[in-house]
């Protein structure tokens, strides 16, 4: 089966969760003997280290997003009809070079959405897999077919420039959810709605992550966040819950924070008296990523608004750490109280504070806890995951 992957955006160059669970996936796809072309952005980030790969990855196409900013792109009429030709020029040579037999669409995010409705019009079989719920609101970052879809009178104009101006319709795409939540906020909140989507949960890559005991040692106050750095994901409260810590706690940021959100933590951190026990990075590698977690105490999942998934705490519990979460949104699917993880309130960082005093205190719940996390971790892979998406691709091929 030859399967042509589109997202906005694919490892090493990504920001989370959902773009790895992407390249796992068709990893392992391109193990099973699928021919797989990855097409994203172009995007790079500076100081991460490129990865192998079973799948062609093209990184060909221009988006609307300024990563740099966190911001949509600043473009003029001639640069966005640039940026769409280009896009939709790129769509074609890939068709006529690879002709796929299904197109894994993940996260069209902040691209050209006239990339699925052109699969469309070419009858190429279409899997949307939904980690998020992305399809409810990002098409209006689209600054091509935004145009269009609110002034339709002026779809002429596509037609004389060559190019497609249309949204898609996702007429009879086969579909995935990762959380009931993430099919749930589709099915209220979208334009488009797909009420037979399989429910299929995230994994944890065990390659990356091989599921590992607890290393045995004395609690020393060494606390990890891994993660974007956006105020959704609970990050200053973490910093508040660290002014109410032991002197010797220290906290790890470790994920893409854009000036303005760095800045801002920092500032609290200085206004508090904890800036000297706060260390920001970035992982290098997943080998990378795989060594902090295993170095650290606890893995604290602070996440305030209604997480679609959460990827992070299942890498942690594969790593034998402990997991203190608010289990928020998809993420209160999987994650147990006093089973695999410690709950506490979103936006409390008194709540949070106490959690970790309960952890750095109990070294049998530390060890209960991890305990309930590596059989989660078990049961939650990568392997199972791509399995099920596996199946539902060749149904969509054989259709």
């Amino acid at each position: 089966m030859r399967v042509l992957t589109v997202i906005h955006l694919y490892p090493p160059h990504h920001l989370g969760g959902y773009e790895v669970a992407c390249r796992g996936a068709m990893e392992r796809l391109a193990e099973m003997g699928d021919e797989v072309v990855v097409l994203t952005a172009d995007y790079r980030m500076p100081g991460v280290e490129e990865m192998p790969s079973k799948a062609t990855v093209l990184r060909d196409l221009k988006g609307w997003w300024d990563w740099e900013e966190w911001a949509p792109a600043k473009l003029g009429p001639l640069e966005r009809i640039h940026r769409e030709r280009h896009n939709q020029r790129t769509l074609a040579r890939v068709l006529e070079d690879f002709r796929p037999q299904v197109a894994s669409v993940w996260d069209l995010g902040m691209g050209s959405w006239t990339i699925a409705t052109i699969l469309e019009e070419r009858g190429v079989p279409m899997v949307l897999t939904f980690l998020d719920d992305w399809v409810t609101f990002a098409h209006i970052f689209d600054a091509w077919t935004r145009v269009f879809d609110r002034r339709p009178w002026a779809r002429p104009l596509g037609r004389i420039l060559g190019l497609e101006t249309r949204l898609p319709r996702f007429d009879g795409a086969l579909s995935s959810a990762a959380s009931r939540m993430i099919a749930e906020a589709i099915h209220r909140n979208g334009r488009w709605k797909f009420p037979n989507a399989e429910l299929i949960p995230i994994g944890v890559d065990t390659e990356d992550f091989p599921v590992s005991p607890s290393e045995r040692r004395n609690w020393s106050w060494r606390i990890l966040y891994v993660g974007r750095v956006v105020p959704q994901k609970g990050v200053l409260t973490l910093v508040r819950a660290l002014a109410l810590l032991p002197p010797a706690a220290r906290l790890e940021i470790v994920g893409h924070a854009h000036e303005s959100q760095r800045v801002e933590v920092e500032q609290l951190a200085a206004d508090l008296g904890v800036a000297d026990r706060i260390h920001f990075d970035v992982a290098s590698s997943r080998q990378d990523l795989r060594r902090r977690y295993r170095s650290t105490d606890v893995l604290v999942f602070p996440s305030e608004w209604p997480e679609p998934f959460g990827l992070v705490p299942l890498e942690a519990m594969a790593c034998g750490v402990p997991v203190v979460a608010t289990g928020t949104g998809g993420s209160g699917e999987f994650l147990a109280d006093g089973r695999n993880c410690l709950l506490f309130e979103p936006g409390d960082e008194q709540s949070l504070a106490a959690a970790l005093r309960s952890l750095a205190a109990d070294p049998e719940l530390r060890g209960r806890i991890v305990a309930g996390g590596t059989e989660t971790a078990s049961e939650m892979t990568m392997d199972r995951f791509a399995q099920r998406l596996a199946q539902l691709h060749h149904r969509a091929a054989g259709s």
